[in-house]
């Protein structure tokens, strides 16, 4: 997968926007370097605020997304193997870049 230029927004309770453009080889690990980039420069939600969705422009492609990111993290952390080693590799990395520590995988 070749690096694109994305910018991951979000809406807060407040109804505040915030944004931050990162580099990323998907859509998912995007909005996780996203989310992390706005915790690294000061952004924090409400206590009892929970994100469930940002919008996704990709600077390469004419191509828009938003992603439930509920969905997302059942999806990170659905450890059962899946039918393709591309994606295995593309979940473990996003696993690296949310802190989540390493663990055995099933068999489905």
């Amino acid at each position: 997968m070749s690096i694109s230029k994305y910018v991951v927004r979000l809406k807060d309770s407040h109804d505040t926007e915030h944004s931050a453009t990162v580099y990323a080889e998907s859509l998912y690990e995007a909005v996780v370097r996203g989310l992390k980039m706005l915790e690294h420069v000061g952004w924090e939600s409400d206590t009892n605020e929970t994100i469930k969705r940002v919008e996704v422009e990709i600077h390469q492609e004419p191509t828009r997304h938003i992603v439930d990111v509920p969905k997302l993290l059942k999806w990170v952390q659905d450890t059962a193997m899946s039918m393709s080693p591309a994606q295995d590799y593309r979940k473990e990395k996003l696993r690296k870049l949310l802190g989540i520590k390493k663990v055995e995988r099933t068999k489905r």
